[in-house]
């Protein structure tokens, strides 16, 4: 069995079904890069039949109606939860989407008092060091650390540490959203604190190109390697994403055609979870990005961040 902990924050997501209203009618769901990142590699992995993939989602939710609901439909999904820490009194963040008439989406947070602030205080971060021993890989995000207090990021960093010093694989997306950090600074370096710890880097271009000035693809995957991570996979769009290996390979990967797309918020989280998912299948990284490539392609054509992949031919 190889488990795996995507470790981060999901929130309730209100969508306004009317373009270029604010108010009005809107659908209720939910969502959050590493959850949305787990959901993908669970639902990849099933549809790859490695039923000895075991994939958990850790955070901090509420007792409230809406927090149970989020944890119903994650097992439902075969995502444990048991690591889940539940807060009396704390509810989950909430964030509202906005579509405007050309279909160019915005985006409203209320997540300071978010109950995924709170994930490792408590003693829950002694909690969450010792249960990791039994996990092969933890992934997390720049909006994991970015949500945190700065006691409780540097405290998720040390976890991280001793986690790779056991032998487990610290997976690892920037994931760079500017209005989360206090400033550019802060972001790279706690970006550049966390890099030594980890083994797979899936970084988008466009993020670290304005954060850290890259030039190319090449550039970041060299960056990051200097930095200590062995697999990087760089995330460009719809051009070709670039992988390199340290002391091994590195190369382009050209994803399918995508004619029609709808909605792209969760495109780098679907292909971060169904690269994993395929990597522990035991493709190699240019067939493991195909099968994200397929995943992420579908995911952009539907709208919403969690949608149906199980008629998708990874195999074709």
């Amino acid at each position: 069995m190889t488990r795996t902990a995507f470790i981060g924050e999901c929130m309730i997501e209100l969508a306004g079904t009317s373009p270029g209203s604010i108010f009005g009618a809107a659908n209720l769901g939910f969502a959050g890069d590493t959850l949305n990142g787990a959901t993908y590699m669970a639902r990849t992995s099933r549809l790859l039949a490695t039923p000895d993939t075991d994939v958990s989602y850790i955070t901090a939710l509420g007792t409230d109606p809406y927090s149970d609901a989020m944890i119903a439909a994650w097992q439902n999904d075969n995502i444990d939860t048991t690591l889940v820490r539940r807060i009396d009194g704390a509810l989950p963040g909430l964030y509202a989407i906005q579509t405007d008439e050309t279909g160019e989406r915005s985006f409203s947070y209320w997540r300071n008092n978010s109950a995924a602030k709170q994930m490792l205080q408590g003693g829950h971060d002694t909690v969450l060091r010792d249960a990791l021993g039994g996990f092969d890989c933890l992934y997390l995000s720049g909006i994991t650390l970015a949500i945190l207090s700065e006691k409780d990021r540097q405290t998720l960093i040390s976890i991280a540490k001793d986690f790779a010093k056991q032998g487990g694989k610290v997976c690892f997306d920037t994931n760079h959203r500017p209005r989360l950090w206090a400033d550019q600074d802060d972001a790279m370096a706690t970006y550049l604190a966390i890099a030594p710890h980890c083994h797979t880097v899936l970084p988008t271009f466009d993020d670290d190109s304005a954060l850290f000035g890259d030039a190319t693809p090449s550039a970041t995957a060299k960056r990051w390697h200097s930095l200590g991570a062995d697999e990087v996979v760089v995330k460009c769009g719809g051009e070709p994403t670039f992988y390199s290996i340290r002391d091994g390979e590195s190369g382009t990967v050209t994803p399918p055609k995508v004619t029609d797309i709808v909605d792209t918020t969760s495109a780098g989280d679907s292909f971060n979870g169904s690269y994993l998912a395929a990597r522990n299948a035991g493709r190699d990284v240019p067939a493991a990005i195909a099968v994200a490539q397929k995943v992420a392609g579908r995911v952009i054509s539907r709208r919403g961040a969690l949608v149906d992949i199980s008629d998708i031919k990874l195999d074709q």
